[in-house]
């Protein structure tokens, strides 16, 4: 008695079972076109790495160009549903995810870094942008894969994969519901996009002084000084001399303070500790080779052990920690870490170069306002990103729950 093959989750009219097949059943298996480096920038359009990496489907994008024969333009040809794999990547988790060609795109070919699987009838064109992303397919295909110096999976192993498929019209309701979903994703993500194109807009126009608040009685605040860093800060330098009991932390130029053990999957920190800086609630930290990348946050914890390579501050009366957090985030700031910076390829930024760069304060009360108003639009930034990444779940859910 066969095995029968029904999802766990699926939609009410259906009951029938799956039917499984290695993709070389469903369709055919081709190389991209390797070229010189002298072919790349002029010629023809031509489909590369990033085009497929991340994404699930190519419309018809601004695409490089290469120089490329007639006949190469019609063996190595992209029509409307081609599906290509990456066929290898320097992330492992990066080789063979794909993208499915929503156009024929004519007069253009594609790299030698890609697979064009050209399927038969049996797969809808919009289930396909959803049956190779499922966890159990993706799994398949990175245990056939090879490493070297890159993650690599070639025609062969593809075509030994299995897909289990239900009718064409079970495939087609599945492929708009997600569809639905993946439109609720990008919406998001272009709403996330403007409010932070906005705020970027709005900070540069606050710290210019191009616009300005009022106080509470609707008269002017005074003028603004032109102070440096040194100025408003305190550089300063707790050793762990007492061998505290506290977590070890690093500071990242994405999530600002994280544990150390987080960062590198487990912990680190050499055996001796005494070396180690303390910080507390409120101090800042940077690390000096990495801080022109953003590596530089505060920290919101109790207490917390750092590297001693680290920069330790502390803001003082003159400024408010929210205001010259949002000072850090301007890329008149960044640019000045630049400026001050010492070194080449990196660039090191100690306390005493870093207390140099010039800052324009306002009052006290100004500042509050400034920071409120650029803290709100964070939190509707922060609750965007919560929802995409709520989408995001679900659908990851979807495609475990929806697929055999």
């Amino acid at each position: 008695m066969s095995l029968s093959l029904k999802p766990s989750l699926r939609f009410v009219e259906f009951d029938s079972s799956w039917e499984k097949y290695n993709l070389s059943d469903l369709g055919e298996f081709k190389n991209g076109v390797n070229k010189a480096a002298e072919d790349f920038g002029h010629g023809m359009p031509f489909v590369n790495l990033m085009d497929v990496f991340g994404q699930n489907s190519i419309g018809l994008p601004e695409l490089d160009l290469v120089n490329s024969t007639e006949k190469e333009r019609e063996l190595y040809s992209i029509k409307k549903g081609d599906t290509l794999f990456i066929r290898s990547s320097v992330k492992r988790q990066g080789v063979g995810e794909t993208a499915v060609c929503e156009h024929d795109i004519e007069d253009t070919v594609y790299s030698g870094f890609l697979i064009r699987f050209r399927s038969n009838d049996n797969i809808e064109h919009g289930f396909k942008r959803f049956c190779f992303w499922t966890p159990k397919f993706r799994n398949s295909l990175l245990r056939m894969s090879t490493t070297s110096a890159n993650t690599n999976i070639n025609q062969e192993s593809l075509s030994k994969l299995k897909l289990a498929l239900p009718t064409i019209e079970e495939q087609q309701k599945i492929a708009d519901f997600l569809s639905s979903i993946d439109r609720k994703s990008s919406l998001l993500k272009e709403k996330y996009a403007v409010l932070a194109q906005y705020k970027k807009g709005m900070m540069q126009k606050l710290f210019k002084q191009e616009i300005r608040f009022k106080d509470d009685n609707g008269n002017d605040f005074p003028d603004w000084q032109q102070l440096k860093v040194k100025d408003v800060t305190t550089n300063f330098s707790n050793r762990n001399k007492k061998l505290i009991e506290a977590e070890v932390y690093s500071v990242t130029n994405s999530n600002g303070f994280i544990l150390q053990s987080a960062q590198f999957e487990g912990k680190i920190a050499g055996d001796d500790l005494a070396n180690y800086k303390v910080v507390t609630k409120g101090d800042f930290a940077y690390n000096p080779a990495r801080i022109n990348v953003g590596s530089i946050a505060q920290f919101h914890g109790d207490t917390a052990i750092i590297s001693s390579l680290y920069v330790c501050f502390k803001t003082n009366s003159n400024v408010t920690d929210r205001f010259f957090s949002h000072w850090l985030d301007l890329d008149k700031t960044k640019f000045d870490i630049g400026r001050f910076g010492e070194g080449g390829v990196r660039v090191y930024l100690w306390y005493p170069l870093f207390s140099m760069i010039p800052i324009i304060v306002p009052s006290i009360q100004e500042q509050e306002k400034i920071a409120f108003f650029i803290d709100e639009i964070d939190k509707k930034l922060d609750s965007i990103s919560h929802q995409i990444d709520l989408t995001q779940s679900f659908k990851k859910g979807l495609l475990q729950q929806m697929f055999v």
